[in-house]
């Protein structure tokens, strides 16, 4: 007994060690205090530029605009234009905000960010309309044209895209020569590092390990572009190392396995504003996802585990369900009539194809879609591919377009889906995940939907690995789902099917 008690004794001593010693008296040779704060300055302060610089460009577009019409009186309407300028505005910059234009670490360059703002802008037109027609100018008569308020709502996106571009290619090009450090040669070592060279990031990559018989061997055998791994003493939590400016420490370890100096110096490090994110951090703050490896029962209380805050949020979430099922009906009976006519000309079968899914906290229920397949082809595979043989003449096509999807407005009506979700899985397929994953019930704690933050994200599921990949996003959506959230997976949808993405 008195063994076992000594052992505690020394457990509890060494988790204790990291704090001998104030973390306040680490020198600045260990840690230094300047972290480029020129950099750091640019980085804080990014958002805010881009927010008054925004605020600037639709006050002067609406300016022009009224300026240059011949029937305005910027004056004499002043009061008016005040309001319905001001309506754009918080429109418009909700607007950039949903496609992550005021995030310093978003890629404006891409060909995705430019579409989803401006599909995003198309909304904002109609809110803008909206506001501007049911609160501004409610009762009485407008007084001076649409177009003004037209021309505001075309010219600032293609402004706003165009300066956004520009000051990305900027960034890319101030931004040379910085790194990542991974602290970290194992497992979660190298999936971040596949993570981020999938993402095409420009940054290099600094690897360090505690562990002797890892460094001087590359992150991944095999892989000659893999960094070699540097050993943990070159971290020493300055601006730089080695000559490469660090743009962020990531911990892709286990805390209580680093040195206990090194674990005071970088504790110390994050109080003089070092940015240093762990491994789960990183995942859920910059790749919006939530890491499986976790412990999911400490996992579900975190955050107070934030969907039992939402009550209020479910209810609107739910009006909003409806609203937009007899909207869908309405302006999208011309394409439920023609894709009912091509599936039935196409191939031999039913028209609809009704399968039983798992609902809302684990409740089945019988879901519609329009039939893409084979008859029968559900007992020749669960999961589908991008290049199934199972699919109909005319059902690759309208998976692609998500023109499938469409029936499964009636099970939004009825309360089965909502439009926004986790997908709902077939049964079988259920079955098979929570063996190997306990804590795979948890996605059901939310009600299911046609679209969501897993199908926007990562596109096709062909394989295991590529469903439990899929779960990550849904685990994020399950934590933090929101109306702006939904909203974004809204822009990104209509960005899939125009792209043509995904199965």
């Amino acid at each position: 007994m008195e063994k076992v008690v000594e052992k505690v004794v020394e457990k509890v001593v060494e988790k204790l060690t990291v704090l001998r010693g104030s973390i306040f008296a680490v020198t600045s040779d260990e840690v230094n205090k300047k972290v480029h704060w020129k950099r750091c300055l640019v980085i804080r302060f990014y958002p805010f530029a881009l927010l008054l610089t925004d605020i600037f460009l639709i006050i002067a577009i609406f300016s022009l605009a009224i300026y240059l019409h011949p029937q305005a009186d910027l004056v004499g309407s002043l009061s008016w234009s005040c309001q319905v300028v001001l309506a754009v505005m918080l429109s418009s910059i909700f607007g950039v905000y949903l496609v992550d234009g005021y995030n310093y670490a978003k890629n404006k360059r891409n060909l995705s960010f430019i579409v989803e703002h401006l599909i995003s802008s198309i909304g904002v037109a109609v809110v803008a309309f909206c506001l501007i027609y049911s609160i501004v100018i409610y009762g009485d008569a407008i007084q001076s044209s649409r177009l003004i308020v037209g021309m505001v709502l075309v010219i600032f996106p293609i402004v706003s895209i165009f300066y956004r571009v520009w000051l990305s290619r900027l960034q890319v090009y101030f931004e040379r020569g910085n790194a990542m450090c991974i602290i970290g040669a194992g497992e979660r070592g190298r999936d971040l590092y596949r993570r981020l060279k999938a993402q095409e990031s420009s940054y290099e990559f600094i690897v360090v390990s505690f562990r002797p018989e890892r460094v001087g061997q590359r992150l991944i055998k095999g892989d000659t572009d893999a960094p070699v791994v540097q050993p943990i003493d070159i971290v020493t939590f300055q601006s730089s190392i080695r000559g490469k400016y660090i743009k962020q420490y990531i911990v892709a370890t286990d805390a209580d396995r680093l040195p206990h100096e090194f674990k005071r110096r970088m504790i110390s490090a994050l109080f003089h504003h070092h940015k240093i994110e762990t491994y789960e951090s990183y995942f859920t703050n910059v790749l919006r996802m939530e890491p499986l490896g976790q412990s999911m029962v400490d996992w579900s209380m975190l955050d107070g585990f934030r969907l039992n805050h939402s009550v209020s949020y479910n209810h609107l979430k739910r009006l909003m369900d409806i609203c937009a099922a007899l909207i869908g009906f309405v302006l999208a009976g011309p394409f439920l009539i023609g894709t009912a006519l091509a599936v039935k000309l196409t191939s031999k079968g039913p028209i609809l194809f009704k399968q039983e899914r798992i609902g809302f906290r684990e409740k089945p229920f019988i879901m519609l879609k329009f039939r893409s397949m084979r008859v029968g082809s559900e007992k020749e595979g669960k999961l589908t591919s991008v290049h199934d043989d199972r699919f109909t003449p005319i059902g690759k096509f309208i998976r692609k377009m998500r023109l499938d999807e469409l029936p499964q407005l009636w099970n939004v009506l009825v309360g089965d889906l909502s439009i926004i979700g986790p997908r709902a899985h077939w049964v079988e397929v259920v079955k098979e995940y929570e063996k190997c994953l306990p804590f795979y019930h948890l996605r059901h704690v939310v009600k299911p939907g046609i679209t969501g933050w897993a199908q926007v994200n990562y596109s096709y599921g062909a394989s295991n690995e590529d469903a439990l990949e899929k779960l990550n996003y849904d685990f994020y959506y399950v934590r933090r789902y929101s109306l702006s959230l939904d909203m974004t997976i809204v822009i990104k949808t209509f960005y899939t099917i125009l792209s043509s993405k995904g199965v």
